[in-house]
């Protein structure tokens, strides 16, 4: 079958691996879509049409839904895709083939419109699979409305070099593109406090970028510029570039993740590290209680309670249990295993 598949594809380490998950799983058939970045990690089954000139026209004109149409059913999968700005009458509809939404959640949203809007989109659907509680709960009545932990919780990580150095991961997010800019200067100079008590307890450092389109690597030249030149030297960065692999093994070559991005915590639980939630929005909040996670976490909204050194050794050294979540991830994809045949290794 030929797959239109709906997704965030701007180069960010999160909706890439979700992309990555879905045609592993499927490799017996082809799937398309369209972006204005580069890929490096296209799949023998995928072909992401990258120009930025097409994929604008694309979006202005709704072409998609004629993309769409060409091929046999549509997969959007990706998390944060139904958030309102600003957006509430818009056409999120994509042709008329067979539509599966995975992975996602719903909101933040303000507006009765937007809330009926894709109520309308979701009903018209084929199977949609939330991965927190609080989005199922809004759509429950809808009997083609399921729920399921996070889609990267069911990734392969065999392949992963996983070690037990004693190096600690802050992955990095621009306040001003993914909150709000009356938080960046008390965000950066928290991450710079963070830093100088972890190389007090003599970890390593490394500042890592899920997404340059998010600004994510500014925000990380910003932090280093607020540090003292003793400890510039100490820290290492990272930006991701489409390299999925490469991203992994960063991840798994420490022994403690700081995740203000979402998935910085998925990865680094999966991967068996410590790790301490740098929370801006709801939607980490909803799926940290859905999981009942009970450790240390960072609300960036009230950074101003945060103080570096009430961190302990605990904190430092606490490995959350994820085997429920590992286990029943891949039930995102139940109803599309019955359309799609899949690779059982995966």
């Amino acid at each position: 079958m030929k797959v239109y598949v709906d997704a965030y594809l701007a180069q960010n380490l999160g909706d890439d691996l979700f992309v990555d998950i879905l045609t592993k799983r499927y490799p017996y058939h082809k799937f398309f879509a369209i972006s204005k970045n580069k890929y490096k990690y296209n799949q023998k089954n995928l072909k992401i049409v990258s120009n930025p000139y097409l994929y604008r026209a694309i979006k202005k004109f709704q072409v998609e839904k004629y993309l769409a149409n060409m091929c046999d059913l549509v997969v959007s999968i990706g998390g944060s895709m139904y958030m309102e700005n600003n957006d509430n009458t818009r056409d999120f509809s994509l042709g008329k083939n067979k539509r599966y939404i995975l992975g996602t959640n719903f909101g933040p949203y303000q507006t009765k419109e937007y809330y009926e809007n894709l109520y309308g989109v979701f009903k018209n659907a084929e199977d949609i699979c939330f991965r927190e509680r609080y989005s199922y709960d809004l759509f429950k009545d809808l009997p083609n409305v399921r729920c399921a932990p996070d889609i990267v919780f069911s990734m392969n990580t065999d392949n992963v070099i996983i070690t037990k150095r004693k190096r600690a991961i802050i992955s990095v997010i621009s306040c001003q593109k993914k909150l709000n800019d009356i938080y960046t200067e008390i965000y950066e100079n928290k991450i710079v406090e963070l830093i100088n008590y972890l190389i007090k307890k003599n970890y390593e450092i490394c500042l890592m970028s899920f997404c340059k389109e998010e600004q994510d690597e500014v925000a990380i030249e910003s932090i280093i510029k607020k540090c003292d030149d003793n400890v510039k030297e100490k820290i290492d960065k990272y930006f991701y570039d489409g390299d999925i692999d490469e991203a992994l093994n960063v991840i798994g070559d420490s022994q403690v993740i700081f995740g203000s991005r979402f998935h910085a915590n998925i990865l680094g639980m999966i991967l068996g590290k410590t790790v301490v939630p740098i929370i801006y929005s709801d939607k980490t909040l909803h799926v940290l209680e859905d999981m009942q996670f009970k450790s240390k976490y960072i609300d960036i909204r009230e950074l101003e309670k945060f103080d570096a050194n009430s961190l302990t050794e605990q904190d430092l050294n606490n490995v959350f249990d994820i085997s429920v979540q590992r286990r029943e991830a891949g039930n995102h994809f139940k109803e599309l295993d019955k359309v799609l045949e899949r690779n059982v290794d995966e």
